[in-house]
């Protein structure tokens, strides 16, 4: 006779659907918009003059620049309007003023308008102790909507710009340029995504049965999109997280998935394996743009980061379809209808 598992192993993956739960509310919301999808690419070409103790780099194609001082070293960063805006101590300690008309524009990558005083006290605060910050400079990307005509940022070399700071006293400019690049298309991932969804509805389901499929599928993809949403958590410049929603989606999915797969009941399965189509589904439909846009917030190649929107894509279409398709989730009659009592034969 066969032992039932004990209980408390059931209870493993709602236990794990708990935590990544609380993950996501506890997540803490970014001082400012994280970088996103964009087809325009800024870069750094030159330090004038050229001075000792400081890196500086564009992070997210155009979304931010981030500037890092080595130890013993002191910069100065004024606002739009030439305020106090950012300041790096020796000992690494960054401060930011949160009274200059720059930290309320910078809050958001498209901003425009403020009602804050250039004039006013400068209210520091502490940001960042290693001598690492990364702002929404509105000087090194374009501000326009839509798409720049062609002679703006996609002719040639693209469009000039310069960023004035101050390092140890001495006057310095960042120059560099941004330049409008030509989107990929987006129909090769739509292809993929249909051909994940026909190999698990026509494929998978000639070895395991479609409820199984499904959360098999469900977690293959999950897996995949973990992957790519730690990728995306590990470009975050620093003070500008991603939302904790782009990992928590993909973990919802992997634990649906294995409760689809490993646990026992029809309708729990069925149900575990709509849910995680949701998930993967919803991660999916959040990334979408990152199927037609140049450059992506991610440390994968960008072919990777979009096969796993694909994937998440046509599992989600497939597991969808196996589970309304089985009836898994239709009432099951348990016995014979009860005997009315003086029913007449």
């Amino acid at each position: 006779m066969t032992r039932p598992r004990p209980r408390r192993w059931r209870r493993v993956p709602l236990a794990l659907l708990v935590a990544a739960v609380a993950l996501l509310a506890g997540g803490r919301p970014a001082a400012a918009d994280p970088p996103g999808p964009t087809n325009f690419r800024s870069t750094v070409d030159a330090i004038v003059p050229d001075v000792e103790g400081i890196e500086v780099s564009i992070v997210g194609g155009d979304g931010f620049l981030l500037l890092e001082v080595a130890s013993g070293h002191t910069v100065e960063v004024p606002g739009y309007s030439g305020e106090p805006y950012l300041r790096f101590a020796a000992d690494g300690t960054v401060e930011e003023n949160t009274s200059s008309p720059a930290y309320d524009l910078n809050q958001s990558r498209g901003r425009t308008d403020t009602s804050a005083d250039a004039d006013a006290e400068p209210t520091w605060r502490v940001v960042a102790t290693d001598g690492r910050w990364a702002w929404h400079d509105h000087r090194v990307h374009y501000m326009g909507s839509g798409d720049p005509a062609p002679d703006h940022a996609s002719r040639g070399d693209g469009l000039r710009w310069t960023v004035p700071i101050v390092v140890d006293g001495t006057e310095v400019e960042v120059q560099g340029r941004y330049v409008l690049l030509a989107a990929p298309s987006p129909l090769p991932w739509f292809a993929l995504a249909a051909v994940v969804a026909a190999a698990v509805v026509l494929g998978l389901t000639r070895l395991i049965e479609p409820v199984s499929a499904a959360g098999t599928a469900v977690l293959a993809s999950g897996v995949f999109a973990v992957a790519a949403a730690w990728a995306q958590r590990g470009a975050d410049p620093p003070g500008a997280p991603t939302s904790p929603l782009v990992v928590v989606l993909p973990v919802v999915a992997v634990i649906a998935g294995v409760i689809a797969v490993m646990q026992r009941g029809r309708v729990l399965r069925a149900v575990a394996a709509l849910a995680g189509a949701a998930a993967a589904g919803g991660w999916a439909l959040v990334r979408l743009a990152h199927l037609w846009t140049a450059v992506l917030p991610t440390t994968l190649d960008p072919a990777l980061d979009r096969a796993a929107v694909a994937v998440a894509l046509g599992a989600t279409v497939a597991a969808a379809t196996l589970v309304v398709r089985s009836g898994a989730l239709a009432a099951e009659r348990v016995g014979p209808p009860p005997e009315v009592p003086g029913a007449s034969d």
